[in-house]
């Protein structure tokens, strides 16, 4: 079974891509594919980032004693 990729191992990825694109490493046929990559580690890493931060707001708030649908309701 395959282990599902972490962020930071999809980070190091996209970094190394970015590497490879700044130094013009990438052929031109390869680009677009690259370039469709780079996005969708983008993508899964601003979502990433997106719910551990909701996940921290609720356990802090869970914490404090204030109710976890309290974000909700704004």
């Amino acid at each position: 079974m395959k282990k599902a990729k972490g962020y930071s191992d999809v980070l190091k990825e996209l970094e190394e891509t970015l590497e490879r694109m700044n130094r013009g490493e990438i052929p031109i046929d390869e680009l677009e594919t690259a370039i469709k990559s780079a996005a969708q580690k983008i993508r899964y890493l601003r979502d990433k980032l997106k719910a551990t931060e909701a996940e921290i707001v609720k356990v802090l708030r869970e914490i404090e004693g204030e109710s976890p649908k309290a974000d909700e309701e704004k």
